[in-house]
């Protein structure tokens, strides 16, 4: 058995968490001595970029969507950006296939990204939401996903292998019939031992108009904490920086190693309970408070379950307030031990055959 000689890596530009969790991902190849390139378009392609600046990149279609703010809406409105999303993954597939011909590569990693997919060679796809959680819209959403990971050769399920788990029944679906492998947490940070003089920092991502709801909500929240040190990371790359205040500092994005190392160094850290999120702070074994993006049943159900468990509080955007932080010494935190993460030694395997 071997690694593969040429790789082809491409994640959904839907915020930066796909993008992200690809980065190990990314760098397991590259160790072991596989060619890799990177497939994407908007920040996720440019997070990689900056990331593996010497790597060759394949720029697809747009696949960016915007929300709805209103609860019926938000899942109507992304329904119908679906069938644009369709449209663009048939184009994505023509290019894909035009460089997988000319560059000879010998396995396609897709993150949600349906788009990236070849008949040609194995083409496996990194998901961890096998069903949905969308209200009126879950069987219908959910089977239309089911349809597009079959046709991959393999799903391969980011997630711990210790019970419980993190993605709860989220990565559990009868309708997917290819082969579903847990391959470990996938996140870009790793725990170092600094000393946490940092009180709150909050990291926002994901698509607007939310995104800069949740900004404006922060600052607010963060206003009536003068006597702490705060950050805010916003997570936008071509808009004009914002001016710090004497307790509150902002970043427009960090690279991982920049973002690694204040997140090390902060007590507790506010975030959306995107998926990619709630591994990158179990991997840390983070204090967190999650802020769920509005009427995303996903992150609802993924703040829910882990408030459940007693691992961390959550708000939602409209009712978070300054004393919900107060809560947090009723929860744990995330206990890193128990995480364990890719590629897990059984899944070596599948990488090298």
């Amino acid at each position: 058995m071997h690694f593969p000689n040429h790789v082809l890596v491409s994640p959904l530009n839907w915020g930066l968490g796909h993008a992200s969790r690809c980065v190990p991902v990314i760098r397991h190849f590259l160790k072991q001595g596989s060619k890799v390139s990177i497939a994407s378009d908007g920040d996720a392609l440019q997070l990689l970029k900056d990331e593996f600046p010497e790597l060759d990149v394949l720029e697809l279609n747009s696949s960016n969507v915007t929300y709805s703010t209103f609860g019926f809406f938000f899942y109507l409105k992304l329904i119908l950006q679906g069938f644009g999303l369709q449209k663009r993954a048939l184009k994505d597939e023509k290019l894909v296939e035009a460089f997988v011909k000319k560059h000879k590569v010998d396995l396609i990693v897709a993150d949600h990204r349906f788009g990236t997919f070849s008949e040609n060679v194995k083409s496996v796809i990194i998901c961890h939401q096998l069903q949905f959680k969308a209200g009126l819209f879950s069987y219908s959403s959910s089977h239309f996903n089911a349809k597009s990971l079959n046709r991959f050769s393999e799903v391969w399920v980011p997630d711990t292998d210790s019970s419980p788990n993190l993605s709860g029944v989220l990565s559990q679906y009868h309708k997917v019939k290819v082969p579903v492998k847990t391959i470990g947490i996938l996140s870009r940070f790793s725990k170092l031992e600094h000393e946490e003089y940092m009180d709150y920092l909050a990291v926002i991502s994901g698509p607007e108009p939310l995104r800069t709801h949740f900004e404006k909500k922060l600052i607010q929240v963060f206003s009536n904490l003068k006597s702490k040190t705060c950050v805010i990371v916003r997570g936008v790359y071509e808009q004009e920086e914002l001016k710090d205040l004497p307790h509150l500092r902002f970043y427009n994005h960090l690279n991982s190693e920049e973002l690694n190392s204040l997140v090390c160094r902060t007590k507790v850290v506010i975030c959306r309970s995107g998926y990619s999120s709630v591994m990158d702070m179990a991997c840390l074994g983070k204090k967190v408070f999650f802020v769920p993006t509005p009427h995303q049943g996903e992150q609802e159900y993924l703040s829910e379950r882990l408030e459940h468990m007693k691992i961390a509080p959550f708000s939602s955007q409209e009712n978070f307030k300054t004393r919900d932080l107060e809560n947090l010494k009723f929860y744990s935190g995330f206990n890193s031990e128990e995480m364990h993460q890719f590629p897990l030694p059984g899944f070596l395997p599948t990488l090298e055959g």
